[in-house]
């Protein structure tokens, strides 16, 4: 096999590795492809060459769904070598072919008439897009691309993403696939396009099957994902300590171009969701909220890079109203984003701000300044969401505080440790209660009392029931309103936190959450709340919202009232659909704080990542066990995607999803099978297994997820009991430093 150039940056500080990401959003490719058309004609103007293209300025190229698609046809190669599209293509592309992938339904009842189709089967049945892009594209695979390319897309049937890259292709032939089966896989949107199937073969005839669906589900912006397979290569001989060594930032030049938003509306209240079964979570407000928020939440997690991102409404806010007035009308908020200031996303407002006095089309021609960085280590404990599975890390928490408190004392807690300490789900619920202050102002909970405290309290706030009809009348109920109540969780987290507020934790604390109304991240932490009193709210009232995960849990609403006595109302669901594994959320807000002072070009100055030491607990995965394939679930409507194979596929797709894609640093996790699985099977038996597969999982060795296959493999001759050990004696060495200084 050969490709055309070598992917690997050669690791020096000196070099920049300049990365192009595009959004996933149906028919909205059409706005960036407005922005790359001028782009590339600029260069063309520089270079004084009409043949230059993207794609020799860019080290990779990523996109996520209609994204990749895009990507695809920026760097796949002509007869000449040259790419196939010019930038100033794609525009055309998408309003002759849109219409036709997305035919409109112009009956006297389509309302009616959609709903049916889309409770049966897909809302579309690919088949143009499928013949387009296979016309197209043709036989042209992976590793044929005129630079490096990174497309994500996800497997359903191992729940874990499959990223097609230019820079893992010579070492797993097996991900060589054509690129017409990657851009279908990858723009195949839940309950819109059917799943795709297709196999590939290796050098030595080995046959690998593939049960693709949006990439958009894990990554809706893949410019993290181009980033960590970068770093992968510059860091391939260097497997450490950490599943993935820190790199310098300052090496990435980033372009990431969104496909435009609709944050602005308000959709959804807490208040209304809470009563929600799943019909409520699918249907509601004509529309589909569970796939609005998972969707919309994939992306706005990565949203810390330069994006040219616009706000929308009606139906130029749809990725699939292909009629043409609608694709015209797109193409006009494409050139007219090119004239308005650059601007990033307030994540405490869902509004985009302007950060310069320059606009998009200024700042497309100008070359970034990056800062200098300090040389400050940040040590970040992350706690992934899981319901009772909350057990795992809390075996894993206890172990590491016995250890400090051999180093350093009995009264030693992990909260004097951590800089930073963050949760989602039962992660933000353990973290509340390991650094909400008693009557002595230490943490009310030390970590060997977290076990306990499932163990007395899971099986009433998940009560099990045992008729003999419970699995009919159980269907029934999550149809109508929530599985359970929360009447009890409610009750008891209250009880515990009292009214204890955010600002009064003994160390920052990062608490993802997902408002509905805005379909945006509230994320609460201490880093903020300074300067955004409004989300001073009570622990108690985080820890409730991180957790109310749809289907489960109702939605949670609350109020807080700053120092001048204005209100504002939260609508919130778990944080989990956003940041099951929190780790990236807490290292943007520790950034954020660093580079306070310098706002500069980029909505987020890049900061040497060897400042972070981060452990990242997992509440462990199901990964191993073959889900769901796309042949079948090529022929899912909305209520196959909710309820088949006596789980809720959608449900699995997007909170897998949202940790996987942040999987890539230190953790703790293990892979789990029936009831061990489940998020809420609160028997006595099953709590007390839970238990032990976290002490059972302090003797295994230390391991990372691999992407292709799913599957946890070690990376040190450590366990992670003598890793733990280790890392407690660098959180001892640096916190005697602190005080030393």
């Amino acid at each position: 096999m050969e490709t055309t150039r070598s992917p690997d940056q050669p690791p020096t500080d000196e070099n920049l590795v300049t990365v192009l990401s595009i959004d996933g959003g149906g028919i909205r490719g059409i706005i960036p492809g407005t922005i790359l058309a001028f782009l590339e004609s600029e260069l063309q103007k520089l270079d004084n060459d009409d043949d230059a293209r993207l794609a020799d300025y860019f080290d990779v190229i990523s996109g996520t769904s209609t994204g990749g698609l895009v990507t695809a046809m920026l760097t796949a190669p002509n007869e000449r070598n040259r790419p196939l599209f010019a930038a100033k293509d794609i525009n055309a592309f998408y309003l002759d072919n849109s219409p036709k992938i997305f035919p409109q339904n112009w009956s006297p009842f389509p309302s009616a008439s959609n709903l049916v189709k889309s409770l049966k089967g897909p809302k579309y049945d690919g088949k143009d897009l499928h013949s387009i892009v296979k016309e197209k594209l043709g036989h042209k695979r992976l590793h044929e691309t005129l630079t490096n390319v990174v497309i994500p897309t996800f497997d359903i049937k191992y729940l874990q993403p499959t990223i097609f890259s230019s820079y893992q292709v010579t070492n797993d032939p097996s991900t060589d696939a054509l690129l017409s089966d990657i851009c279908i896989g990858t723009s195949a949107a839940p309950t819109y396009l059917p799943a795709h199937y297709f196999e590939t073969k290796d050098p030595e005839g080995k046959k690998r099957d593939f049960n693709l669906i949006d990439g958009g589900v894990a990554a809706n912006n893949p410019t993290l994902v181009a980033i960590c397979e970068v770093s992968k290569v510059i860091n391939r001989d260097s497997p450490g300590f950490f599943p993935i060594k820190p790199t310098d930032c300052k090496r990435f030049l980033v372009l990431s171009l969104g496909t435009g938003t609709a944050k602005i509306e308000k959709k959804y209240d807490a208040n209304e969701a809470a009563s929600w079964g799943v019909l409520g979570w699918l249907t509601s407000n004509n529309s589909s909220p569970l796939v609005d928020v998972f969707a919309q939440a994939s992306s706005d997690l990565v949203d810390f890079h330069l994006g040219t991102d616009d706000s929308l409404t009606g139906t130029l806010a749809s990725v699939d109203i292909a009629t043409k007035e609608n694709l015209e009308n797109l193409v006009k908020v494409g050139k007219n984003l090119l004239k308005k200031p650059v601007s990033r996303v307030n994540l405490e407002t869902g509004v985009y701000e302007p950060i310069d006095n320059l606009t998009n089309e200024e700042a497309l021609v100008k070359s970034p300044h990056q800062p200098p960085t300090d040389e400050n280590l940040v040590t970040v404990l992350s706690i992934d969401g899981g319901g009772i599975r909350g057990i795992i890390p809390g075996t894993i928490l206890a172990f590491l505080e016995s250890e400090l408190q051999k180093l350093d004392g009995e009264d030693a807690r992990l909260a004097d440790y951590f800089d930073v300490i963050s949760g989602t789900s039962t992660g933000g619920l353990v973290t509340a209660m390991l650094t909400a202050p008693n009557e002595r102002n230490r943490p009310l909970f030390a970590a060997k009392d977290i076990i306990a405290f499932y163990l007395d309290n899971s099986p009433k706030i998940f009560p099990q029931k045992w008729t003999p009809f419970a699995a009919a009348s159980n269907l029934v109920k999550a149809l109508k309103g929530p599985k359970y109540d929360g009447k009890y969780l409610h009750r008891i987290v209250k009880e515990k936190l009292g009214e204890k507020r955010l600002h009064e934790t003994l160390t920052n604390v990062v608490i993802p959450t997902f408002d509905i109304k805005y379909l945006q991240p509230a994320i609460f932490s201490s880093y903020q709340v300074t300067n955004d009193p409004s989300t001073d709210a009570l622990l108690s009232d985080i820890c409730i919202g991180t957790s109310a995960a749809p289907t489960y849990l109702p939605a949670h609403y609350f109020e807080t009232e700053d120092p001048e006595g204005m209100k504002r109302e939260f609508n919130l669901v778990d944080g989990g659909v956003a940041a099951n594994n929190p780790t990236l959320v807490a290292m943007s807000e520790v950034s954020k704080v660093i580079n306070r002072d310098n706002p500069g070009f980029f909505p987020i100055k890049p900061t040497d990542c060897e400042r972070f030491l981060v452990l990242s607990l997992g509440t462990g995965t199901a990964k191993i066990e073959e889900k769901y394939d796309a042949n079948e679930a090529a022929s899912w409507g909305v209520l196959g995607w909710l309820t088949s194979n006596n789980s809720s596929p959608l449900v699995d797709v997007f909170a897998q999803a949202s940790s996987d894609m942040v999987d890539f640093h230190l953790g703790t996790e293990d892979t789990l099978t029936g009831t061990l699985a489940s998020v809420d099977i609160a028997t006595k038996k099953n709590l007390k297994n839970l238990a032990k597969v976290g002490k059972e999982l302090l003797k295994k060795p230390v391991s990372r997820v691999n992407l292709e296959t799913g599957v946890y493999e070690p990376v040190d001759m450590l366990t992670n009991e003598e890793a733990l050990v280790k890392f407690a004696n660098i959180l001892s060495r640096q916190k005697q430093l602190r005080q030393a200084s």
